[in-house]
């Protein structure tokens, strides 16, 4: 690790994609160069992720201006469920959170966290568009209701309202993954600059569990398992997925011999989970399960093996499939807990996270585009080097235009739609890549970015840290 004057790791001198890129600008950072007083890598890091959001915003300007309601949104690469959700839910009636309207309109299977979100969104919308009393749509037929241009207008309003809460959370990400980037701050403008980020990033509410995720790992850092755990718990809540996190702190606590720490952590995170159920379970008993499993039903969603499969003609029935999947799953769990527990030097906690959530993602039966999200930060901290991100990212951007061109009908023909067949081999294959990697810095750590010089430990390891960092001269 090459650090800079300020003691942090330049990456112009320290990864091989940076340093070629910087000489663009002149060359890599000098020895005796001097940190700018005012473009701190906090500032700059900020300034990046905005961009990344406005970028997104451009993006989706097609399907803001009208493609969501032609059905182009899918030709033109910029779908979002958001918008979709405001007309077909009853948000646009004014109902509370999990209220059907009589039964009008089906169950909604988000969690508690979102609900409260999107119906507070809702809200600042109707505000926003100066939309009269809507108590009278309740007198009108849904299906007319929701081609109203009135409606629209709200929906486009409700995105917008989101989408400035999506830069926000992006915002708080890269400012939580510099933080745990110890000596590397500059490994967060990896984030911010992903392009998966810029065209995922608005598709659906995946980044508050993301950033609640991180944000339970960064006060993890600060050894207070309490309030991980209470973050951790709201992550788990929004989406299932982090409880990635509470496996990957368990071979470590065992490495470490620190079991209370793990305890605490768990738990405080079940408990705030079991918080956010209570509101679903009064108003919405009958929908609850929906709420906290709507993917493991024996169904093939886009995206996965067990779909590329099945358009060859190897089908599972449901039972079957549920049956699979999970061992699946088990087996995975095995697989990188054994990694975790055997390696000769323990892990950090970025590495295994990563490492379960890519063989969840892998034998999970859907995976849509916006859960690259779920990696993306992980990634970062796991394998700051941009050559292995970038590998990684290009086969996620090839799925994400086959899915949309897919679903436009663009590449489907009479029989098997082979180039959504081969996006689905090559995301796949892009993310064993990346878990290939992190399982060779594992092994030999020597290779990875973060200890090349065999001293510096886990910035995000908290208690369970192997050994801590050295002091920075001063």
């Amino acid at each position: 690790m090459v650090a800079g004057a300020d003691g942090a790791v330049a990456p112009s001198r320290d990864d091989a994609v940076v340093a070629a890129s910087s000489q663009a600008i002149g060359g890599p950072l000098g020895v005796h160069a001097r940190p700018h007083p005012w473009w701190t890598p906090l500032r700059s890091v900020l300034a990046l992720v905005t961009l990344a959001g406005v970028l997104n915003l451009v993006h989706t300007a097609p399907c803001q201006s009208g493609a969501w309601w032609d059905g182009s949104a899918y030709a033109d690469l910029c779908y979002s469920d958001i918008p979709l959700s405001y007309v077909v839910s009853g948000a646009g009636e004014g109902l509370r959170p999990y209220a059907d309207g009589a039964g009008r309109y089906p169950p909604t299977a988000d969690p508690a966290p979102v609900v409260v979100l999107a119906w507070a969104a809702a809200g600042a919308a109707r505000v926003l568009t100066d939309t009269p009393d809507v108590g009278d749509r309740a007198e009108q037929r849904v299906a007319e209701l929701a081609r109203a241009p009135s409606l629209h207008r709200e929906a486009v309003t409700y995105y917008a309202v989101y989408a400035l809460a999506m830069i926000a959370l992006m915002l708080a990400l890269a400012a939580l993954l510099l933080r745990l980037s110890g000596r590397r701050p500059w490994d967060a403008a990896a984030f911010a600059l992903a392009p998966v980020l810029i065209l995922a990033a608005t598709i659906g509410w995946d980044l508050l569990g993301v950033t609640a995720a991180i944000a339970a790992v960064a006060v993890w850092s600060s050894e207070r398992p309490i309030a991980a755990g209470v973050l951790l718990g709201t992550a788990v809540a929004a989406a299932v997925w982090p409880v990635a996190v509470l496996v990957a702190l368990l071979p470590l606590a065992v490495r470490a011999r620190q079991p209370r720490g793990w305890l605490a952590v768990t738990g405080v995170t079940s408990a705030v989970w079991a918080l956010w159920q209570v509101p679903v379970l009064l108003l919405a008993r009958d929908s609850w399960w929906g709420t906290v499993n709507h993917t493991l039903t024996g169904q093939v969603g886009y995206g996965s093996l067990w779909r590329l499969a099945a358009a060859y003609g190897r089908t599972a029935a449901a039972p079957l499939l549920v049956v699979l999947v999970v061992l699946g799953m088990a087996l995975v769990v095995l697989a990188v807990l054994g990694l975790a527990l055997g390696s000769q030097r323990q892990p950090r906690l970025p590495q295994v996270v990563v490492l379960l959530l890519i063989g969840g993602l892998v034998v999970w039966p859907v995976y849509s585009p916006q859960y690259v999200l779920w990696l993306l930060p992980f990634a970062v901290l796991a394998r700051p080097r941009w050559r292995d991100l970038l590998i990684w990212q290009a086969g996620e951007v090839f799925y994400f235009l086959a899915i949309w061109w897919t679903l436009a009908g663009a590449t489907a023909d009479a029989g098997v739609d082979d180039t959504y067949a081969v996006a689905i081999a090559v995301r796949v294959a892009a993310e064993l890549w990346l878990a290939g990697v992190v399982v060779r810095d594992i092994l030999r750590p020597e290779h990875d970015p973060v200890r090349a010089d065999l001293v510096t430990d886990d910035p995000a390891g908290g208690v369970l840290a192997e050994r801590r960092p050295r002091p920075r001269a001063t």
